[in-house]
């Protein structure tokens, strides 16, 4: 008798029409919670969605998705708003974009250089606000060391740069020595 009067209290707001009573604890509770819901009373969102406050507790859709960028956010939920945790550099309701500073490229990153913060050194440029192009005699990530350090002779040193010619030569040698060497 005890168990129907508690199946009868049992409240889910619509989103669960099976009760459960646990005699440890005294309590009823709902089963099975439908449209995203959780709790003894169907009343809280599961994790990875938040509350619509425009919608009663009994609505279908009282629960939304969070929708976190998987790359940019720390995780899958977000707060009762529907904000998500961003990753350092990331922002937005979703984690989708990127602060002033920081480029996205699978994630947020920091600029290397730009006009404002960061500029190249030693005749270095700024490609893409992502990296420095620098010239044959400096290396580093601003173009800031030398290459010949030390006293070094630096008209010896050694530049990733060849022209193109240069490189389709290499790359193309063997092919044409091949077809050569068929005939």
């Amino acid at each position: 008798m005890e168990k129907e009067r508690k199946q009868k209290d049992c409240e889910c707001y619509g989103h669960s029409n099976r009760c459960s009573y646990i005699d440890y604890l005294n309590i009823v509770t709902c089963v099975s919670c439908k449209h995203n819901t959780r709790g003894q009373n169907c009343q809280h969102c599961r994790v990875g969605y938040f509350r619509n406050a425009s919608a009663e507790l009994d609505d279908e859709g009282v629960c939304t998705e969070c929708n976190c960028n998987q790359i940019g956010s720390v995780h899958d939920r977000c707060n009762g708003t529907g904000f998500c945790q961003c990753k350092e550099g990331a922002t937005g309701l979703k984690c989708d974009d990127c602060l002033p500073g920081y480029y996205w490229k699978q994630g947020c990153y920091p600029n290397v250089c730009d006009e404002e913060m960061r500029l190249c050194q030693n005749g270095g440029t700024c490609y893409q606000n992502q990296k420095c192009i620098c010239t044959p005699d400096f290396k580093g990530l601003l173009c800031q060391q030398s290459r010949c350090e030390g006293g070094k002779d630096c008209s010896s040193a050694w530049t990733p740069y060849l022209p193109l010619t240069s490189m389709l030569l290499c790359v193309l040698l063997p092919y044409l020595l091949a077809i050569v060497t068929a005939h």
